[in-house]
């Protein structure tokens, strides 16, 4: 019970606060700042405040294990070669001196996979990460959270950290700066429940689309279709980036990249459920071709239902999801480290109220 209330009461505080601290970054309240520490937070078991060496009692980035990368992609449209020495993402939310593992609801399968990690810069900048998206067995994607651009070459303007995502076309989720880095349930937003099990015939798609609604196999045979191959065989269907985009992903214009912001959440008849980021598969940054299948091998898809979640280049198939019953498109939490990027009394005692009201209720 411990672990599902931390989750539950994780998302009513993010919520309390997220509309006025977006006010806050839109009126231009935060302001972009070279960091010198970051704070982790959300569902880890160990969160804390880290710096580069431990200094000022705080905890030590560069004490976890590292690795050093090179990734290629376009900044500004220019194509770009950068060398990055830091600690994996992954790491940072598992390793004992990092965030000593994800806490789980347990009696819930694959709980972790209806995650995400949002990545915030000192200007308010965002970027969202499944937690599927980086798990060595599922994504396995090697995201780093860099602290060199090279052995021994400090980051300079970009701050003590800031966040990698090889194999990514464009830079977007390369933030820079880093002040936050938290974990949340996904999952947890998602207003659309399992029915109990059995063959799907339909799922409706909700959240922040501009057309939401219901589809069946007639309605996606009336879209481009196209195909993966995985180790399963081969998958025909629509692709899920040219489905969202054909319902219209509604996005900020105000919001830099307001896209990589943004999560989906895959819910199957048993109530099963999996997040992929938009940068997931958005063909601007990681172009992952996602697909949303109604065959396999020339046939149906029998006890899979009308339509399932594939996943290529997955490790295993815990985002394969079966008998899908719904799709909802959600923007990731602002999450409140007050002492790092969102400034103002007025909003860390906004917090507090919040954190206040969920634990009066909880007794």
């Amino acid at each position: 019970m411990h672990c599902l209330t931390r989750r539950s009461r994780s998302a009513t505080i993010w919520s309390a606060v997220a509309g006025v601290a977006c006010s806050l970054l839109l009126s231009g309240a935060a302001h972009a700042v070279t960091t010198s520490e970051f704070v982790l937070s959300g569902l880890v078991n160990n969160p804390g405040t880290f710096n580069i060496d431990g200094s000022n009692g705080l905890r030590s980035l560069q004490a976890l294990p590292s690795v050093t990368q090179t990734d290629n992609y376009t900044a500004a449209g220019t194509p770009t070669t950068t060398t990055f020495t830091g600690v994996p993402l992954y790491t940072l939310l598992t390793d004992p001196l990092g965030g000593g593992g994800i806490v789980v609801t347990p009696g819930v399968k694959n709980d972790f996979l209806g995650d995400a990690i949002v990545e915030t810069g000192s200007d308010g900048y965002r970027s969202v990460v499944s937690e599927g998206e980086i798990d060595p067995g599922f994504g396995a994607k090697p995201d780093l959270v860099a602290y060199q651009n090279a052995p021994g070459v400090p980051l300079g303007s970009d701050g003590f950290a800031r966040t990698t995502a090889p194999g990514d076309l464009a830079g977007g989720r390369y933030v820079s700066n880093v002040a936050s880095i938290s974990l949340f349930s996904g999952s947890a937003a998602s207003q659309i429940q399992g029915t109990g099990g059995g063959l799907s015939s339909s799922f409706a798609l909700a959240g922040q689309v501009n057309n939401p609604g219901s589809f069946d196999l007639a309605a996606l045979a009336a879209l481009p279709q196209t195909s993966v191959t995985v180790a399963g065989g081969t998958y025909s269907g629509v692709s899920l980036w040219t489905f969202l985009q054909s319902a219209g992903i509604i996005t900020n214009p105000l919001v830099k990249n307001d896209i990589l912001g943004k999560y989906l959440v895959a819910t199957g008849s048993d109530g099963y459920k999996a997040v992929i980021s938009l940068g997931e598969i958005s063909p601007s940054f990681g172009n992952q071709q996602d697909l949303i299948a109604t065959g396999l091998n020339g046939g149906g898809l029998g006890t899979n239902g009308f339509a399932r979640l594939v996943i290529p280049g997955d490790i295993k198939a815990g985002r394969y999801v079966s008998n899908l019953i719904g799709l909802e498109v959600l923007p990731a939490p602002v999450p409140v480290p007050a002492s790092v990027w969102l400034f103002g009394s007025g909003l860390v005692a906004l917090v507090g109220i919040a954190r206040r009201k969920i634990q009066s209720k909880s007794v």
